[in-house]
């Protein structure tokens, strides 16, 4: 099991952090002139609305069972209850887990200051969380079973975040509608996040506790932010150079995101010398699949390569290690 520091730790991964810096290269590598302290401003703030997103998240499970809590208080007001109302079932109301992220004084706080809530107009998609839950097979089972064991507690919790929230297409453009900064790949990384929370959740757990790191990890920033700064200094430079390697291609022909992957590829190969040059390349090609062509992942892991190798001869790569393994 996890520890809570390295929990902590892997809050928000490189993948994310290189993400987050493409996106913004995207959106800002054709200025006539680069606002660099409104791009760092933006490139900080999406990386802390990733944090307000895992709390808001998390909080979820609390409103859920409030939902819940009220349709038992209803069907027990009623002039003629049925067996099932008269005698409600409430292993999922009285989730040990649930109960603590209700008391969680940290959580509680953090989304008051940043004003997340699941009132208002969210209540629709809770209660539509709620109808769509009970039908599931884990809810059934769990509710079921006559275990009321914390760590039963513990994997319903984990079924539920896993089940409700990834691959939900009306979660995503709820959260695309409250943040810009809220995309498919922020919900996911908060998920993985808070599955690794849960995990590792004692009994013993305070209510004082914080679950989690409210604010980014200063390396992370730093990462993000020399990763983007040197990104957008160089693309014309980077460009031009990748352009010898370009073969079979016309320019208008490659694709814009391909460009933006390349130049920052090379970027962070000569940006960073302790990150091991198979890992930029494949981290790059990775994002290639998900964010360009079909055919992106190849054309982008070529002539990356290419470049990386012709700036390792001319001294303007160099690494300090040639490991395989990334922080």
């Amino acid at each position: 099991m996890l520890n809570l520091k390295t929990c902590f730790r892997k809050m928000i991964s490189r993948r994310l952090l290189r993400i987050k810096t493409l996106k913004l290269l995207f959106s800002n590598a054709a200025a006539d002139e680069i606002a660099m302290p409104r791009i760092d401003k933006e490139l900080q703030l999406s990386i802390q609305k990733t944090y307000e997103l895992y709390h808001f998240l998390l909080s979820s499970a609390s409103a859920v069972a409030d939902y819940a809590e009220e349709r038992i208080a209803i069907g027990l007001n009623k002039h003629r209850p049925t067996p099932e109302e008269a005698l409600p079932n409430r292993k999922f109301v009285e989730n040990k887990l649930i109960t603590m992220l209700r008391r969680n004084c940290s959580l509680l706080q953090y989304c008051g200051k940043y004003h997340l809530s699941w009132n208002g107009d969210h209540v629709t998609f809770i209660r539509d969380i709620y109808n769509r839950m009970i039908q599931q097979d884990y809810y059934k089972t769990y509710m079921a079973s006559e275990e009321h064991s914390f760590d039963a507690d513990r994997e319903f919790l984990k079924e539920f975040f896993l089940n409700e929230f990834e691959d939900n297409q009306s979660l995503e453009a709820m959260l695309e509608e409250k943040s810009v900064w809220w995309g498919a790949d922020d919900v996911g990384y908060a998920i993985s996040s808070i599955i690794r929370t849960l995990d590792v959740i004692t009994p013993a757990q305070r209510d004082t506790k914080q679950l989690a790191p409210t604010q980014p990890m200063p390396e992370d920033e730093e990462f993000a932010k020399r990763l983007l700064r040197h990104s957008l200094i160089h693309y014309s430079d980077y460009w031009n150079c990748a352009m010898q390697f370009v073969q079979n291609w016309e320019n208008d022909r490659v694709a814009a995101m391909d460009t933006m992957l390349i130049v920052q590829g090379f970027a962070e190969a000569i940006e960073f010398p302790e990150i091991p040059i198979r890992i930029t390349i494949n981290e790059h090609v990775e994002l290639a699949k998900y964010y360009s062509t079909n055919s992106s992942h190849v054309f982008v892991n070529a002539v990356l390569d290419r470049m990386i190798k012709q700036g390792t001869d001319e001294g303007l790569v160099v690494k300090a290690n040639l490991g395989l393994v990334e922080k």
